[in-house]
């Protein structure tokens, strides 16, 4: 291997000069103009909606040129029964989907986002079992109860922990007289949630 000795020499750079900037004052005009924090976080808001949501298409063409060719190799596998293939393709990417979603979660939100999404597959098999809304029905009976109105949010607090405490360990009709904590209970033990 040859040495370079055709090596560039350093060259001393010379500070640049201090030159004061002179900022001119906002006039009336633009201070009238600048949102209020209320628009400002409205305006985020529906900026975070955009991002989460909004770009939800454009994911899904995305990600149909990753799986998809690799997804038709497995549903068109002669081993799968006929029958199954519908299946088989929904669960196989439902595990891609999930697996993704892991892996790009922080890893100091992961255990709260795995927690998360079991409750919330847990309530959706719980709604669809016995036709109900838990988190709807728990609103409205809080609002029948409690009020709407409430002079600190102390209050509200205080009314919703003790509401809630309550609301989840009694029995329901709706839910063939079991509370709604042991409707979810079973449920998460059933699917290992």
């Amino acid at each position: 291997m040859k040495s370079d000795t055709n090596k560039a020499k350093p060259t001393r750079k010379v500070p640049a000069r201090a030159e004061k900037t002179i900022k001119a004052k906002p006039t009336k005009k633009a201070e009238e103009d600048l949102p209020s924090p209320e628009e400002l976080v409205e305006d985020l808001d529906s900026l975070a909606e955009g991002v989460i949501f909004g770009k939800n298409q454009n994911r899904t063409y995305a990600l149909r040129d990753v799986w998809f060719p690799s997804l038709m190799e497995v549903i068109n596998d002669k081993s799968v029964p006929e029958d199954s293939r519908e299946e088989m393709l929904f669960l196989t990417l439902t595990n891609a989907l999930l697996d993704m979603t892991m892996d790009v979660v922080p890893e100091d939100m992961a255990l709260a986002y795995a927690r998360n999404l079991d409750d919330y597959i847990t309530v959706t098999i719980v709604n669809n079992k016995y036709g109900v809304d838990l988190l709807k029905t728990f609103r409205e009976d809080f609002k029948q109860k409690e009020g709407e109105n409430f002079a600190t949010e102390e209050k509200l607090v205080a009314a919703l922990s003790k509401f809630e405490e309550e609301w989840w360990s009694t029995p329901r009709d709706d839910l063939e007289g079991k509370t709604p904590n042991d409707v979810l209970e079973e449920m998460a033990g059933k699917y290992g949630l």
